[in-house]
């Protein structure tokens, strides 16, 4: 049987939970419903879909209602601050950062919003992996945000045209310096990122300057092709375009190297980038590299000689035969027998992890008041800043090091600092507590619907059934008697199953008597808020 071949096994809840895990952020039983009813193809089809955008983000601070609150002078509460001008017009610069602050969180809150709320979807998934991947930072919250939207935009589609958008973003153009790149002063910034980390990858070193697929030689002249893009400053009206400037593009034609065949690339000023980009993306180790870098995303770490040849080299073959699209690609990888075989083999990611103890367990952000959503989902982009994965703020150029540092990759995101506080914060979603950020604590009250979730699991007033139930659902793998007896105790405490059965039923039976249903719910909080810090939830 052959690596990619359709997975030809029962499509069961396990299989769906495995495949929902991978390609989203966070689960719940209604969608693995739904993925089951589908079948494997279809759920893929699903995820594919194209949908409409989200909502822009919205304000959602509310203006004067404390000290030293600037009034965004363009923006109403509960209006999205995408359309107001780029650059407020108040009298202090202290004034103007408050408000591109307070941009700034609702542009971050927003994004896990859509993380959270993506149903059967990879979009999101797919934003982030972009967002990994093309790695551009910027404070200034339009900045952010229309970078971001080019990744949304392209997530399900062509990788070549991404990385034309991309190479032209304002946001790029500031970060990797290509606003500076002009033909009295090429800057290489962009041009060896673009080949090293963006299209093609660097290689062995085969000589001085000489790399397995590309020259240093290479960089200086797809430095010079890509000079005379520029960003205007956020004063600009039209701050948030790029635009070129003949008289700083270095004119005429630049030869490359060997590694690409001495191609000449003909002087075209404002359309050369796009040659280059071109000429780039028919090296077929092109498709080769961005193949590995979704194969760490969606399925391990490690990638074997053998799986080189049996899983990199036909989706490769299959990313260049469709010119670059990604999807048929991805749609061969995760309906295949391989990809079934590769569970419980990654540690979450803090988003993952952050997301899993919401959504899982059926708790989404209180959406009584555009504040109180917002507020709580920057709690989660805090808390996964504190674990390590803050999203528009990366280490460095190349990424979160879980994706490519060899030999960790996923275990860096667990060390002495950060997996206290990964089981710390987990716990706390459901129980309620203080979350310890950046030595400021943050009250979260026990909000996640336990109640709910025990009424979803078949016989839950027989405690092996509640606990396999739920272990089902968080772990997606079936857990050992000793563990199943070692839970109980939340529920029993020595007593025999049936002190369970007899109280949960009386609650079921007497839904409105306050101490029982308090008694129930202490109960499946605390057991609930231990399996959340078991080592099987860290993993998917």
């Amino acid at each position: 049987m052959a690596y990619l071949d359709t997975y030809s096994g029962n499509w069961s809840a396990e299989k769906a939970r495995h495949l929902l895990r991978r390609t989203s952020f966070g689960i719940t039983p209604d969608l693995v419903a739904e993925s089951v009813t589908l079948g494997l193809s279809a759920t893929v089809n699903k995820l594919f879909e194209e949908t409409p955008l989200p909502e822009p983000p919205l304000k959602y601070e509310l203006d004067g209602t404390g000290r030293n609150e600037v009034n965004d002078p363009d923006v109403n509460y509960g209006e999205t601050w995408v359309n107001a001008p780029i650059y407020p017009d108040l009298p202090t610069s202290q004034e103007r950062n408050r408000v591109f602050r307070s941009r700034n969180r609702s542009l971050y809150a927003w994004s896990f919003l859509n993380m959270q709320n993506s149903g059967i979807s990879i979009r999101e998934k797919l934003t982030l992996f972009w967002h990994n991947h093309f790695v551009s930072e910027n404070t200034n919250p339009h900045r952010e945000f229309y970078y971001m939207d080019i990744l949304r935009k392209n997530a399900l589609g062509n990788f070549k045209e991404l990385t034309k958008q991309i190479t032209i973003d304002p946001n790029m153009l500031i970060y990797l310096s290509g606003n500076e790149n002009q033909n009295n002063a090429p800057n290489e910034n962009y041009s060896r990122e673009l080949l090293e980390l963006f299209t093609i990858g660097k290689g062995a070193t085969a000589g001085s300057g000489d790399y397995t697929y590309y020259t240093e030689e290479d960089v200086v002249k797809i430095a010079k092709v890509l000079t005379g893009w520029r960003a205007r400053w956020i004063r600009h009206e039209d701050a948030l375009n790029a635009y070129f400037t003949d008289n700083r593009h270095t004119k005429g034609a630049k030869t490359l190297s060997h590694r690409f065949n001495n191609t000449v690339i003909a002087e075209n000023g404002d359309e050369e980038y796009k040659d280059v980009i071109d000429l780039i993306f028919q090296q077929e180790e092109c498709s080769r590299f961005i193949v590995r870098q979704f194969y760490r995303w969606f399925v391990t770490a490690e990638i074997s000689d053998d799986i080189e040849t049996n899983i990199i080299e036909p989706l490769a073959k299959t990313i260049r035969d469709n010119d670059y699209e990604i999807a048929p690609a991805l749609k061969v990888l995760l309906s295949s027998e391989h990809f079934y075989e590769n569970t419980y083999c990654m540690i979450k990611s803090p988003i993952d992890l952050m997301l899993s103890a919401t959504k899982s367990l059926l708790f989404s952000a209180p959406k009584t008041t555009i504040k109180l959503e917002y507020d709580f989902a920057y709690l989660l982009y805090l808390a996964c800043t504190d674990l390590e994965q803050s999203i528009f703020h990366h280490p460095d150029v190349a990424g979160w090091k879980a994706y490519y540092q060899e030999p960790l990759f996923y275990k860096t995101w667990v060390n002495s600092y950060t997996l206290p506080k990964r089981l710390a914060f987990c716990k706390v979603i459901v129980t309620g507590g203080e979350l310890l950020i950046d030595k400021r604590k943050y009250r979260v009250p026990p909000l996640v619907p336990v109640l709910l979730i025990a009424t979803k699991i078949t016989n839950a007033e027989n405690p092996n059934a509640l606990v396999t139930g739920l272990a089902s659902q968080l772990f997606n793998y079936e857990i050992s008697q000793d563990q199943v007896d070692s839970l109980k105790e939340f529920l029993i405490q020595g007593l025999p199953d049936f002190e369970w059965t007899v109280e949960y039923s009386d609650y079921l039976a007497n839904p409105t008597d306050l101490a029982l249903r308090a008694s129930v719910e202490n109960k499946l909080r605390n057991l609930i808020g231990t399996m959340v810090q078991m080592s099987e939830f860290q993993i998917m």
